[in-house]
């Protein structure tokens, strides 16, 4: 490498490294040059085709740094030097998204014309076509190879071939002039820019220049992680700034991602598995993009229309989420959460979902294990001395507080199409429920409550709403739901059934309700509801007495006939304490 690429000597300091590449430190006739070192499955021709259109940019003067040697294969990694930019490789975030969007822009503003000299097509990619074009290597399709992969890597490989040919048809489907001008795309990590002068001044990377497989225009960073929508949203504006491009349509957005990663297993696939390479570290890597970053589409989607005023598509999307921060309350950060996760679940809802069948024999979907980790990876951010509780990761933290996380409750209706399913958040300190939030985007409905404040609903375009129980006072008068319908017969026979509904704890805290008996299900689907009912004027027991959510449910009322009621049981509960 020493003689390939000129350098004085071996000694190279590192700078920074992820992933996929590292950067260091070294030196050429006596002077620093930043030493790119790729991973093993990036080939020698694609490294020279960026390096080609980095020269061209660096020529008309765009803020990249330029190639002085290379690129060159030694030991399996391509190498690349350029030149050394006085300054600092940024922590992660990037601290100044508008900046970095500006950056981005003028970079592809620049790329236009160089594109086109290159031999690439200007302004569209071929992500709508990833399955059918030609591949490096042989001229293989990526349709052609995928069934032969489903065979060797298995679960992996089918689960793959599936969303490879689902988000084709969808984008098959789609007309080009719908597609958004506005992509995320590339991931630019700290090694990847470089500060000058307190701003951002120069790209060691290539990322920006995939022009064959890019759609339009945004590369958002994996240097902005964990984003809120408000912080994306200012990168968008600085990209606009001097893009001054509209967004198209960007329900689209979260597909064209999935494309990207999917494309570039099909360069993989054709060029180095086709061809007998092992290429098994690259398919764990993207099958972990692929559902890690399910959710990052719909973040940017709404921070596209947050930064252009733009209405979504499609009917009664959700508001862009509010920027929260440690010192935000309990409450604030829950809706927040719920902001979020709602904007993620809308997006699986709308494109409709395939189930699984977990070890307990309940359904699961990617929408509930891209909600969860939305949510965890938020708490961690915000909340990272609290535990967290969710039904799809199991528990994490010892500590007195914990956030206990339905990500879909309903995942039945969820992957029917039927619009009862919900978002359900609670957090305990100490044993107790103190704050709790329970979302159902697709109804635009929300209820939560927080210790000594009273249970609110809120309809979305309406006004907060305070609920309250009931005052049915006798049990000869009331209406008691049962679930399942078989614990009915416990029920005293004086007491009234009314007809199943979806909601039962809804009509609770509405008063429409008296009360509802159940024995089942988890931590995770009572949690909320017993502060609910708490705040709206009713009482909770579990079936052992006690008032905690991990006993399967117990007895849920408006209060006045819960002793009665509990006495009346066939056999009775003793409450040892009582939620009221």
């Amino acid at each position: 490498m020493v003689s390939a690429l000129g350098l004085d000597g071996p000694d190279a300091e590192p700078i920074v490294g992820g992933r996929v590449s590292k950067v260091w430190r070294a030196y050429r006739d006596g002077a620093p040059v930043a030493l790119r070192q790729s991973p093993p499955f990036r080939l020698l021709p694609e490294v020279a085709y960026e390096c080609d259109l980095l020269g061209t940019l660096a020529e008309v003067g765009a803020p990249v740094a330029a190639v002085l040697a290379g690129p060159t294969l030694v030991d399996g990694s391509v190498w690349v030097a350029f030149s050394w930019v006085d300054g600092a490789h940024p922590a992660v975030p990037v601290e100044d998204p508008a900046s970095y969007g500006r950056l981005l822009a003028e970079l592809h503003e620049r790329t236009a014309k160089p594109a086109v000299r290159l031999g690439q097509r200007p302004g569209w990619g071929r992500l709508d076509e990833f399955l059918t074009v030609p591949r490096p290597g042989g001229g293989r399709t990526m349709a052609e190879v995928l069934p032969d992969f489903e065979r060797a890597f298995g679960a992996a490989g089918a689960w793959l071939r599936r969303m490879a040919e689902d988000v084709h048809g969808r984008l098959s489907a789609a007309s080009i002039d719908s597609f958004p001008r506005v992509v995320a795309h590339g991931d630019f990590a700290p090694g990847q820019v470089l500060m000058h002068d307190g701003g951002v001044g120069a790209v060691v990377d290539w990322d920006f220049a995939h022009l064959d497989l890019r759609l339009a225009d945004i590369a958002i960073a994996a240097s902005l992680a964990r984003p809120t929508v408000a912080r994306a949203a200012t990168f968008v504006r600085g990209y606009l700034d001097v893009a001054g491009t509209d967004v198209g349509d960007l329900d689209l957005l979260a597909d064209l991602r999935s494309a990207f990663h999917l494309s570039n297993l099909g360069n993989h696939l054709c060029a180095r598995w086709a061809n007998g390479a092992d290429i098994a570290p690259q398919v764990t890597m993207l099958t972990e993009r692929l559902e890690r970053e399910q959710w990052f589409g719909p973040t940017l989607v709404a921070a596209a229309r947050e930064a252009t005023n733009t209405r979504s598509t499609r009917a009664n999307h959700p508001p862009a989420t509010a920027p929260v921060t440690r010192a935000s309350s309990d409450l604030e950060l829950a809706h927040a959460l719920a902001d979020r996760a709602a904007v993620v679940a809308r997006h699986y809802f709308e494109r409709g979902v395939t189930t699984q069948t977990k070890a307990d024999a309940s359904p699961v979907t990617e929408a509930d294990r891209a909600v969860e980790r939305l949510l965890r990876d938020a708490l961690a951010e915000l909340r990272p001395d609290d535990g967290v509780l969710g039904e799809e990761f199991g528990g994490d933290g010892t500590g007195d507080r914990t956030w206990i996380l339905d990500p879909i409750d309903g995942t039945g209706a969820f992957a029917r199409g039927d619009s009862h399913w919900r978002i359900q958040i609670a957090l305990d300190s100490g044993g107790e429920i103190i704050v709790a939030i329970v979302d159902a985007p697709a109804l635009d409905v929300r209820w939560w409550a927080e210790t000594g404040t009273g249970a609110y609903e809120r309809v979305t375009g309406g006004p907060d709403r305070r609920l309250r129980v009931s005052k049915t006072a006798a049990i000869e008068d009331a209406l008691v739901a049962a679930h399942p319908l078989p614990l009915a017969h416990r029920l005293p026979a004086r007491t009234r059934q009314p007809a199943q509904t979806p909601l039962p704890l809804v009509e609770l805290i509405r008063g429409e309700l008296d009360a509802y008996f159940v024995e089942c299900c988890h931590p995770w689907d009572h949690a909320p509801w017993i502060l609910l009912v708490h705040e709206a004027g009713g009482s909770f027991t579990d079936h052992r007495g006690g008032i905690t959510p991990d006993q399967r449910g117990g007895l849920y009322s408006n209060g006045r006939i819960h002793h009665d009621l509990l006495t009346a049981l066939s056999p009775p509960i003793t409450p040892k304490q009582t939620a009221e």
